[in-house]
């Protein structure tokens, strides 16, 4: 596979590959990765990443931490950007995010996974396929980061909120059970030890719903047709809750076009039903793909109230 770079959009260098040997699904498919740059109305400009069939992970971690048994372990949180399930925005929601992350002294790795657009063998299966190993990869060269073990988390934003919520009920899935090159690392918990939702999508009603917000019957109908679809027709995290799922943070927004905050409820209440503790806030405006900026008025808050979340969980003190 080759990378093709847009000059003003470089990705770290230091990438772990999650498989040594091919992923799963994805051994026999042709696609270059691709990195380019879209500009935005409001003047910003995401970064997007594309075609990706070699997935990994990318390590951010807070300066002065890394081996040594006599230094204090730090959390981690694997962050999974959004992307509507055909690409993914690597800046505002995977590396503005570690960069806030790190500021806290929490270790972050932002997953370059595969997605279900891609015609890749079980596509509906990739990204939890991606994010099941990102999580024992991660637990497995913890001491190696400075990590401890027992506090390593998933946040996703968007169809990555979907893949956050879904890791977080689906982590014992036999979803690779058949590939050979198995190792060590899939030993190993995929369970994170909590879970962040921002703006997730949750199934695909709450698709079709929030559709009908502003477009036609047939025009939803064609966008849940599509190979970005697979994965939605297959899962609903909020039928998939379990009472030993890890303790959840939910955010969205009233005014979301994209995503339905009644959906964010149900996933919310469905935890609570199950005896799960949860958190769930919901701003009256800020809308979709907000990420971790500050530049929203009520939203800018959520990284505050997330805060005050994992410190009461006993993540950071």
């Amino acid at each position: 596979m080759t990378d093709t770079q847009n000059e003003a959009f470089k990705t770290p260098a230091n990438k772990i590959r999650l498989f040594e040997h091919g992923a799963p699904g994805s051994q026999n498919l042709k696609l270059t990765r691709k990195y380019y740059t879209e500009d935005m109305p409001d003047g910003r400009v995401k970064h997007i990443v594309q075609n990706i069939t070699d997935p990994d992970i990318v390590p951010y971690i807070p300066d002065g931490i890394g081996n040594g048994t006599d230094r204090q372990r730090i959390p981690a949180v694997l962050i999974i950007p959004g992307g509507a399930f055909r690409r993914l925005v690597y800046n505002f929601e995977g590396e503005d995010v570690a960069k806030w992350l790190n500021s806290m002294g929490i270790a972050a790795f932002v997953l370059e996974c595969r997605l279900p657009s891609d015609e890749h063998d079980n596509a509906e299966d990739v990204p939890l396929i991606d994010a099941m190993r990102a999580m024992r990869v991660i637990r497995g060269r913890a001491q190696e980061f400075g990590i401890d073990e027992a506090k390593i988390g998933v946040m996703g934003f968007s169809a990555g909120g979907f893949m956050a919520a879904l890791l977080s009920t689906a982590y014992e899935s036999d979803v690779y059970a058949d590939y050979k090159y198995k190792d060590e690392y899939d030993k190993l918990s995929a369970r994170p030890d909590f879970a962040v939702c921002s703006y997730p999508v949750i199934s695909i009603d709450d698709c079709i719903e929030a559709g009908k917000r502003y477009m036609s019957e047939e025009q939803v109908l064609e966008r849940i047709s599509d190979g970005k679809a697979k994965i939605l027709h297959k899962y609903n995290p909020d039928k998939l809750v379990r009472p030993d799922m890890p303790p959840v943070f939910i955010c969205e927004t009233d005014d979301d076009r994209t995503t339905l905050s009644e959906n964010s409820v149900g996933f919310y209440m469905a935890a609570r039903k199950a005896g799960v503790s949860a958190e769930l806030h919901i701003f009256r405006t800020g809308g979709h793909g907000y990420g971790c900026g500050d530049d929203f008025a009520q939203t800018g808050e959520w990284k505050v109230l997330f805060t005050k979340w994992i410190k009461s969980i006993g993540i950071i003190s």
